[in-house]
């Protein structure tokens, strides 16, 4: 099988409104926050079981919506659709929550043999081209993202470790990191930001952390900074109630799409803070007025109903509703009440934004 060589990004040009770089010294590095760099402490150097990765995914990225036959609200569920887009995307899911699981068991025990497993998956997959396909519907194009936001995540874990687990793994590195810039000049084109503003929405702001985490992988300043953008377009969008348009038009699933368009953005957030670039996070900036806003809608949702007209259908699933606060908490003074939530509620998860939030951002690093 032939090795995949680096694509060079290429920059969007003509749209006026890509933030121009600012200027680095020549070994100035993009850096994930400081939790993505601890050091392992356990360092068992013991065998581990390590599972074949699942089956590269190299067919078309073409699937049904879960909403499919739906309004232009699209929130209707379809389980129909729902179950044929599981059954499709099974074995990219089934690779996305293994590699997360991986690399944290690596942090957890700091065993070799957990960063052989973990790089032997990615390289396999890196090898065979996989989530490269064509993507004819907007659901391949999201799953693409998504996919990309989970690995570049985890490979960050391993990758910017003061351990530094990969030092002795060049050529691993070198396959897995051209595959995931091949996969990021996909994305960067699917999710353009020059896209009309009303079509910028929850999967743009997920495309956006998918650059800006592959872009710290690969120290892509061009990459990194087109997903700030992307950041810079919702900080234009948001109202003052706190309230994003085109997750408004979801209507009984605004207050969960609200919640969803949020957890990418804070991540966004707290690596544009890493990195020392101008993010608003005062009690009136856009991203605390929409926390409050997604935060107070889930303690009281019929105040959120009356803000946009809509009865919502409220999931009770507390991962999902509220991975942001780790990060958000990380960078902007969280309020009273969200403060005991989340230490109510710890340790807090998500497979697309790093893993185990509460380790990467809840407690002091040495």
């Amino acid at each position: 099988m032939s090795r995949i060589r680096p694509i060079l990004l290429l920059l969007l040009a003509g749209t006026g409104t890509l933030l121009q770089p600012r200027c680095f010294a020549a070994n100035d590095s993009l850096v994930a926050p400081q939790g993505f760099s601890s050091s392992i402490h356990s360092n068992q150097r013991t065998s581990s079981d390590c599972e074949n990765a699942p089956e590269p995914f190299t067919g078309a990225l073409n699937f049904p919506s879960k909403y499919e036959g739906s309004g232009s609200s699209r929130d209707e569920l379809n389980v129909d659709a729902e179950r044929r887009y599981k059954d499709a995307t099974s074995s990219i899911s089934s690779f996305e929550i293994g590699i997360a699981s991986l690399s944290s068991r690596y942090i957890q025990r700091g065993s070799d043999a957990d960063v052989g497993c973990v790089l032997s998956w990615l390289d396999d997959w890196a090898e065979h081209g996989a989530l490269l396909g064509k993507a004819e519907t907007h659901t391949g194009k999201s799953v693409r993202k998504w996919a990309l936001a989970a690995i570049s995540t985890s490979y960050l874990r391993l990758q910017q470790s003061r351990s530094a687990p990969l030092e002795k793994h060049a050529s691993e590195r070198s396959r897995i990191e051209a595959w995931l810039r091949a996969i990021a000049v996909k994305v960067a084109a699917e999710w353009p930001v020059d896209a009309p503003i009303n079509k910028i929405n929850n999967h743009f702001y997920w495309a956006a952390w998918s650059l800006v985490s592959t872009g710290t992988v690969l120290n892509d300043r061009a990459m990194f900074n087109q997903g700030l953008e992307i950041y810079r377009i919702f900080e234009r969008q948001i109202t003052t109630d706190g309230l994003l348009p085109n997750e408004v038009g979801r209507r009984s699933r605004a207050l969960g799409y609200h919640a969803y368009a949020l957890a990418p953005l804070a991540m966004i957030a707290t690596f544009a803070v890493a990195n020392g670039e101008a993010v608003d996070t005062g009690p009136k900036s856009p991203i605390s007025r929409l926390a409050k806003t997604v935060f107070d809608g889930f303690q009281a949702p019929a105040g959120f109903a009356g803000l946009v007209g809509s009865k919502q259908e409220v999931s009770t699933n507390v991962a999902t509703n509220f991975s942001w606060l780790e990060p958000y908490c990380s960078i902007a003074a969280c309020d009273a009440s969200m403060t005991e939530f989340l230490q109510r509620n710890r340790p807090f998860k998500s497979t697309r934004l790093g893993g185990d939030l509460t380790t990467l951002f809840g407690t002091k690093q040495p």
